[in-house]
């Protein structure tokens, strides 16, 4: 009996720590629960109190690329390059000499158009002399013609009269034709002669102002057998060569300045909502991991496919949805460049745009120029000043 006993109440005991630990696991699974469910409120708290604070004001995206102007150099007459000072990768600097272009055809062009133009200028100077001639040979033709006219009267009375031949009457009547006729021409060229003088300077002749213009051609095409750096930047896509035959248009090479860059970040469309122009945004280059700042200088009018080279066409059965991406330029800030360093267009970033806070370096787009393709006309007039008062007489 004693030994029942003990084995009952050693079974009482074990169910009971049974119990126990049962009721402990529930406790602990109870307590994970809880701890589980606080996490779970924590996290949405901080989500919600990120979005508020801060996920709603901004805009990211890792479809983001460096550009910049690439300024392609052409040539702008045709010839042989005899001289070349360039590479790739290497800077230059505006007005740099680049290459040039074997000038002896110009040359002699140029000379060409020098004695055209003294020869227009000596045929304006002889104008005036020949207005002289022709009035005094139409002084000569009016004393001609005032003696036809006696020796007609003369031979008419006479014949008349009985005492000239009918022969002698008609030589002096044809005699007076021909003095009227004579004297007509006369006038005429006169009155030509006068109105070339009368009517222009020897700066708006027109023979002169076609002889001009020759010459400031031919000028201008030596000039631009030089070709010119028209910005400071880094050499690309070089594809001149000693002795190569080039022609007007010709892409010889690229120049990108990398101070000058910007970045064109596609944002979904479901991003554009809120971004303006000049909202701040910072950008993360892939290349050396470093910020730069910048803003949103402009807002692209299409979508990427519809500005494509061959646009999605949409108006079919099997149309799928698909999210659109807006091109965004970001001006990227000078200072920053200087800051962090340049970076390759076409590189990589990621950006981040602020969309209630504004940038306080806007810069406008900016009208760029170049003096490298003008002529420097007052060298010009004086060369033409000199051609002139070497062929006036």
């Amino acid at each position: 009996m004693e030994e029942i006993k003990k084995e009952e109440i050693k079974k009482t005991e074990n169910i009971n720590e049974n119990n126990q630990i049962k009721n402990s696991n529930k406790k602990i699974a109870l307590k994970k629960i809880l701890t589980f469910i606080i996490c779970l409120v924590v996290i949405g708290v901080l989500f919600i109190l990120y979005w508020a604070l801060y996920g709603r004001t901004i805009e990211d995206t890792d479809d983001a690329y460096v550009n910049g102007s690439q300024n392609i150099i052409t040539s702008q007459v045709s010839g042989t390059i005899n001289k070349l000072m360039i590479e790739d990768t290497q800077y230059v600097n505006k007005g740099d000499l680049l290459a040039t272009i074997d000038d002896i055809d110009y040359k002699l062009a140029l000379e060409n158009a020098t004695a055209s133009l003294g020869k227009a200028i000596r045929y304006y100077s002889s104008l005036n002399s020949q207005v002289a001639q022709l009035q005094k040979d139409v002084i000569a033709k009016e004393n001609a013609l005032k003696k036809a006219k006696t020796d007609y009267q003369i031979a008419k009375n006479s014949y008349e009269a009985g005492l000239a031949s009918k022969h002698e009457f008609l030589t002096a009547k044809d005699n007076l034709n021909i003095a009227i006729a004579s004297l007509e021409q006369s006038n005429s060229a006169l009155d030509n002669a006068i109105t070339q003088v009368s009517s222009t300077s020897i700066m708006t002749h027109p023979d002169v102002q076609q002889a001009i213009t020759a010459y400031k051609k031919a000028y201008v095409d030596l000039e631009r057998t030089k070709i010119y750096a028209p910005v400071s930047g880094i050499v690309a896509k070089k594809a001149i060569f000693l002795g190569q035959e080039v022609a007007p248009s010709q892409e010889l090479l690229t120049i990108i300045n990398l101070e000058n860059t910007w970045a064109d970040v596609n944002l979904k469309e479901t991003q554009m909502k809120n971004v303006k122009v000049g909202n701040k945004v910072i950008l993360v280059s892939d290349v050396n991991k470093k910020k730069y700042s910048g803003y949103v200088q402009g807002i692209s009018a299409g979508t990427g496919s519809s500005l494509s080279l061959l646009p999605a066409q949409n108006a079919t059965g099997n149309w799928i949805k698909i999210v659109q991406r807006v091109p965004v330029r970001v001006h990227i800030n000078s200072d920053s460049i200087k800051e962090n360093g340049i970076i390759p267009i076409g590189s990589s970033m990621k950006a981040t745009v602020y969309l209630e806070k504004n940038s306080d370096k806007i810069v406008p787009f900016q009208e760029k120029t170049s003096s490298l393709y003008s002529i420097d006309e007052a060298t010009i007039d004086e060369q033409i000043n000199n051609i002139i008062k070497d062929n006036i007489q």
